[in-house]
């Protein structure tokens, strides 16, 4: 999907701000903010999607492994939030292991979110299919 591809990138960014020695501090923090919000915001955009496909869906237990799959996307994308802002906040206030362990952390957590987000896009698949078969106009296509 293309919202998929798009985090991917976005996650991308996250792992290369690390290595980009020709910004500034603060431009470096923007950025990292600035990305994380974008994946936040993409990841709330799938979870729309997928709700709208497994209310659609005949099939009661494709439609409990999206909600599985979906349930810790909004924890995720949050802590994601969380974490990008007190490591934004604490640049440079401490020292160099602190610092790896917090991108260590982020990096950690992005992935994990992308993890749930390719669950996600592979459960919407299935029941799109079945909403294919059951007749409905609803359907999922990758970009």
């Amino acid at each position: 999907a293309v919202v998929s591809t798009q985090s991917t990138g976005g996650r991308r960014e996250i792992l290369e701000l690390g290595s980009t020695e020709e910004k500034s501090e603060f431009s470096s923090m923007t950025d990292m903010i600035t990305t994380c919000k974008e994946i936040i915001a993409l990841t709330k955009q799938i979870q729309k999607h997928a709700d709208l496909i497994s209310k659609n869906c005949p099939d009661k237990r494709l439609v409990m492994s999206l909600s599985n799959s979906m349930e810790p996307m909004g924890m995720l994308s949050q802590q994601l939030n969380i974490i990008a802002s007190v490591k934004a906040a604490a640049c440079g206030k401490y020292d160099e292991s602190a610092e790896v362990e917090a991108d260590e952390m982020l990096t950690i957590n992005a992935q994990n979110l992308m993890k749930s987000v390719r669950d996600t896009v592979r459960a919407s698949e299935s029941c799109s299919v079945k909403i294919d078969s059951a007749g409905n106009n609803l359907k999922f296509k990758r970009r």
